[in-house]
Parts: structure tokens; sequence; C-alpha cells
């Protein structure tokens, strides 16, 4: 954790109003995500507060794991004072594998330093396992809100509501309520919820890159740092295991090492016009995997009126990583079979996607992988509300997911003629994977090859070390946050 970053406001916070979660049997280091059995030890919905006290050691060891993988850009890239458009989002999501059901906490802030903005403000979306659903937002300004500029720490007060996420990530609190939904909107026939709490402990296991010594990557490269690919977007935790508790209008669910997830997005252009994603870290046969999936027709900053079809697969299985983007990277030393080794592949990634079903596959120099998703008629899906592709309008109901998707990954070493010779990933399979869509519109499938069009795409993989970038421009002022 950055000690010279602002703190989040601990207002309202207490634990009269935050219950405590159980003890929690995380040892830091156990960063052997094979070793680690991935089934959920999910009591039944109870009505009872945990009362065990959070273990000390166990936050501090937690702390440690999350140091251990801590990715770049974990931070809050507000830059206060410039008023400029600007938007930052985080998503959480915990797998609840043996009961079906997931959780995710998604949380946002728009325009902090406008003024004048009339999407100005932050808030909360929470879906909840069981499928309700709450939105909780303020909009009279984001003076509730704040973030560190280097720690994966954040959280809003509003009243007696609160979120927060504390300690790098490892531990999450909040209580919010909603007046509900209309009933004639995708919310409606009961599946709004009135009030959600929740207290959950998580363990990093993985950032994104490699095993242990691995260094964290950022998918563009060091130009995430730079206003060039926005939105830009980071995975702040391929894979952690979480317990705790979320409770929905009364009825509260409890877990234990469960699967986590993280990321975000953040920048000051419009969100893609349409986009896809995927995302599981809950194979049955596969406990050290972990794979997401993604691809959107976004802006080009640094060109006007051009629009580009951008997607990348990542894929950690044990201490290796395997990156997919169409551009040029540099990789880090690897050893040839699990030690801290990435392959970031500049390859073609190609899509085929529409409600149903998620075809996506990527071919690099040295390596091949294939990623299908489907799910019927019948799952259960929810609408969520994401960024609009307009710098005017805050969030909409632009985007639909489904927690129990069926999902099949599978990854293969070529050799020099690009043929086949190892299975890395025989068709693991899952079926609790999260697959969405979102903008549109989605009248016929979605189909296209990733490229970059910017002119600075070829310098993506440079190995520029933009914290040391940070630290020589640190008597100017903190001009790099996020970092």
């Amino acid at each position: 954790m950055t000690r010279s970053a602002p703190s989040v406001r601990r207002a309202h916070i207490n634990d009269r109003r935050a219950h405590r979660v159980r003890r929690v049997n995380t040892r830091a280091p156990a960063l052997d995500v094979a070793s680690q059995n991935v089934s959920s030890n999910e009591d039944q919905p109870s009505g009872q507060t945990s009362r065990a006290a959070d273990d000390e050691d166990d936050a501090d060891a937690r702390k440690r794991a999350a140091l251990a993988v801590k990715t770049p850009h974990s931070g809050y890239h507000r830059q206060v004072g410039t008023s400029r458009a600007f938007f930052e989002g985080w998503y959480f999501r915990f797998t609840l594998p043996r009961s079906a059901q997931s959780a995710s906490l998604i949380y946002h802030v728009y325009d902090p330093d406008v003024e004048t903005s009339a999407r100005a403000g932050a808030g909360a979306q929470v879906c909840a396992p069981g499928g309700k659903y709450l939105y909780s937002e303020t909009s009279a300004g984001s003076g509730s809100f704040e973030g560190a500029s280097h720690a994966l720490e954040l959280g809003m007060t509003r009243g007696d509501d609160f979120f927060e996420v504390s300690s790098e990530g490892t531990r999450h609190r909040g209580s919010l309520t909603s007046a509900g939904e209309r009933e004639d909107g995708p919310w409606g026939a009961g599946r709004a919820a009135r009030s959600v709490k929740w207290d959950i402990a998580v363990t990093p296991l993985r950032g994104w890159g490699g095993g242990p010594g691995a260094r964290m990557q950022s998918p563009a490269g060091w130009l995430t740092a730079l206003p060039v690919f926005e939105p830009h977007w980071q995975v702040t935790m391929a894979h952690g295991l979480a317990s705790g508790w979320i409770e929905t209008d009364g009825e509260r669910v409890e877990f234990s090492d469960c699967p986590a997830y993280s990321e975000k997005n953040w920048g000051g252009a419009g969100f893609p016009l349409k986009w896809f994603w995927a995302q599981c870290n809950s194979f049955p046969d596969y406990p050290d995997l972990s794979v997401t999936v993604t691809g959107g027709n976004r802006g080009v900053v640094v060109l006007p009126n051009v629009r580009e079809d951008v997607g990348l697969i990542g894929i950690h299985f044990g201490d290796r990583f395997f990156q997919f983007t169409p551009a040029v990277q540099v990789e880090i030393a690897a050893d040839a079979k699990y030690g801290a080794g990435q392959a970031l592949e500049a390859a073609a990634v190609r899509w085929d996607v529409e409600w149903g079903r998620w075809s996506v596959s990527a071919v690099g120099k040295r390596y091949e992988c294939s990623i299908e998703g489907t799910c019927a008629d019948g799952d259960k899906s929810t609408v969520i509300r994401a960024p609009t592709d307009s710098l005017e309008d805050g969030m909409a109901p632009l985007c639909r997911e489904t927690f129990t998707g069926v999902i099949v990954v599978s990854l293969w070493r070529l050799d020099d003629r690009g043929a086949r010779v190892e299975t890395i990933i025989d068709a693991a399979m899952s079926s609790t994977a999260c697959l969405e869509i979102g903008g549109g519109p989605w009248v016929s499938p979605y189909r296209a090859v990733a490229e970059i069009r910017t002119p600075l795409g070829p310098l993506m993989g440079l190995p520029v070390d933009v914290n040391a970038v940070a630290k020589i421009l640190s008597p100017l002022g903190d001009l790099l946050p996020g970092l």
C-alpha cells in the first residue's frame, strides 16, 4: 500500500453497522493455486449474524498476498482539479460454485471535477445471489466518493448507506438501500432488492501476470498510463478466494473460500459502442485456471471519428500466463513449463458472438486458444447498468449477463509451422461462467477480428518503466495517479 495515497473516508463505517465475518483460514503466501480447492463451503441462507471477529493475522496475510500480485493501475485515476470528462468503474465478482450462484459488486464515479456535468456523481450496483438486483446512486456530485490514488481502496457514504473496499481490495463491506425499480422495467417481478448488506474478505492469488516473481501486466502495456486507448481496462485480480456473507432483503448467504475476481475501467472517452465479455475462474477439473475474454468497438482518442474493434484473451493456468492481443508485446523470460512464465502473444483475435453463443479464438506464433461459451434461453440472466458511448450521459441499462453460462477452454502450443504439438488445456469446462453482451444494436451476430488502428499501437510492447517515470516526475506532483 502506498502510504502517501489519500485514505478512503471511514465515516459512518463502524463495527455496530458493519457485521464482522467469521475467521477465514487463508495463510498468506499460499499462492499455489493448484493446491486450492475452489469448491465452496457455502452455507444455506440464514437470518443469523456471524459474530466471529476477523482475525488481525488473517487480515495482514491477505494484504501481503494482495501486494505480492498487485497490478499496475490498481489506484484511482482521478487527476484532482482537472476539469475534463472522466469515468472510473470497478467490478468484483464472487462465484458460489456449489449452489451455481454468483454475486457482483459494481461501483462507478463520473466527472468529479466538472462542476457543470449533468452526470456527475457516484454509485453502486449489486447483483446478489438468487438473482436480485440493487442500484444506488447519488447525482449531487461525487463529494461522498473517495479513492486512493495508488491502492485498490475506495468508498462512498450517503446517509446511513455506504460501501467500502479497503486494505488493497482484500476487505469489502457495505450496506445499501433502494426504493426499488419500476415493475415494467428489466428488474420487475420481484427482482429488485430493497436492501443489501455484505462483509467479505478476499485473498488474492493471481493478479494479471505469471506466478510468484513474475511482473504484473497492463493489457495495453505502458501506454495504459496515457489517454490513448480510452477507456482503459485492467484486470486487478484474475483469481482469489473469498469468504464472508451477503444479505439481501433479510436473507443471508454465507460462503467460504469461493473464487473471486476483479477488474476496472477508466478514462475520459466514451465507453465502447458495443462489447462482449466472458469470465470464469471456477473450473471443477482445473482449479488453477482463470480465463477472461473481451472485445468491443471503441473510438480512437488520437484519431477522431475513427473506431476500431479490439479484443483480448487472458488465461492464467498455474503459474503460467497467456495473453493474446493484436499488438506486439515484449515477453518476460519464461520457464519451459510452470515457472513464472508469461507468453504475451501478438495474435489474431477473432470472435463470433450473439446472446446465447460466444465463440472466440486466437492464434499467435507459438500458442493457439479457443473459447466457446453458451447459455440457453431459459438460463437466468440479468440486466445491469453500464456507461454509454456518450460523454453527456451516465449509466444506462445497456448490458445483459448470465452467471450460469457454460464455457469450454482449450489451449495448444504450436511448432514453427503453426501445427499443434502440445495440448496444454484440454477442453476445460465450467457451468458457472459469467457471459455478457453490452451496447448495441445486437440485431445480428457481432463478428470481427481485433486490430489496433492507432499509430501508437506498435509502441505498446516497449519495456517502458512507468513507475520509474512517475518517480522522476514526482517533484512536480502526482502526475500519474492510479499506478
